[in-house]
């Protein structure tokens, strides 16, 4: 049983879990895409940073479509080269737009990675690492790893700051939460009691990076951050957020001032037509798996990819739907 319960969550109250991450990003981009192209496209336009990744499609038709979504620990006043991705999920659109496949990552995980540069100048020679401080190196290396990792062309890519999510529960005037136990994690700041309550920004992101207050392990992490990313959806919709202009130009600033996209997302036309693309697809046909895993022989509190791994990512590779 999860010890976290969201209010105004119906929508996903009847999805299996593995599928209830992409529905609510889906449904987030959805909401989102419609309101800014109607009112605020000016000000997402404005707003949203571009990266350079190199060749990225724009022209979505007649064949599928990988998108890598991250979150990254980059604050204010750090440096780039010590920015890391929190989270990762690598999204297959089919090519007949029927089904959404959704791959999330271990933060975890190390691989051999190949020598990879980003257009700043920052540059990794090649070695074996954590496939989260990619990062650091840019979003062109981070990119590169995961098409290594997966086997897949990666044609877009999106990612949000832990800024940018504080700013967004913020901007929602908290996010309400009912919590069946006491969370306490010194190591994210965490200290909430049980019960309902309203989180500020700060706190929600807490709860979202927290490891101790379960086993310690980024794959029960994963698991967790679902229910705090659908409790951000259900909270969008049943706020009034959507209906009330001052409020969606809040959340929207907040948003898109620390978004960073790829420059074939980089035009308003591209973001609304993603969003489009993800909010077709029936919740039915939407799949999230984690990457299979073993632990690092030479590191047990690390993850490998293990043999199943393989039969997965060729599943992506190869436009088949997988396995449950």
């Amino acid at each position: 049983m999860s010890v976290f319960t969201a209010w105004g969550d119906a929508y996903v109250r009847n999805v299996p879990r593995r599928g209830r991450l992409v529905i609510s990003v889906s449904v987030l981009v959805a909401l989102v895409v419609g309101a800014v192209s109607l009112y605020f496209g000016a000000r997402w336009q404005s707003n949203t940073a571009v990266v350079d990744l190199g060749e990225s499609i724009q022209d979505y038709e007649g064949r599928p479509v990988n998108i890598l979504l991250a979150a990254s620990d980059a604050r204010e006043g750090e440096p780039e080269a010590a920015t890391r991705s929190d989270s990762m999920v690598l999204v297959h659109i089919s090519e007949d737009r029927s089904r959404i496949d959704a791959v999330q990552i271990p933060r975890d995980t190390v691989l051999d990675v190949p020598a990879c540069a980003s257009p700043d100048g920052r540059a990794f020679p090649s070695g074996r690492v954590m496939i989260n401080g990619m990062l650091g190196y840019g979003p062109a290396c981070l990119t590169r790893s995961v098409e290594d990792l997966a086997g897949v062309s990666v044609d877009h890519y999106a990612e949000l700051r832990f800024s940018g999510f504080i700013d967004m529960i913020d901007a929602l005037d908290g996010l309400p939460v009912d919590l069946d136990q006491a969370m306490v994690d010194p190591k994210a700041d965490l200290d909430l009691p049980a019960g309902q309550q309203t989180l500020s920004g700060e706190e929600a992101l807490a709860l979202a990076r927290t490891r101790d207050s379960f086993d310690g392990s980024d794959i029960a992490r994963m698991a967790h951050q679902q229910d705090v990313i659908g409790a951000v959806v259900g909270h969008v919709t049943a706020s009034g957020t959507l209906t009330s202009p001052e409020r969606m130009i809040g959340f929207i600033d907040a948003a898109t001032s620390s978004l960073r996209v790829d420059s074939g997302l980089g035009s308003l036309g591209a973001k609304v037509g993603l969003g489009v693309e993800l909010a077709r697809v029936p919740s039915e046909n939407i799949t999230v798996a984690t990457m299979p895993w073993e632990a690092d022989p030479l590191d047990p509190n690390r993850v490998v990819p293990s043999a199943d791994a393989a039969d997965l990512f060729a599943a992506l590779s190869t436009d088949r739907p997988m396995s449950p």
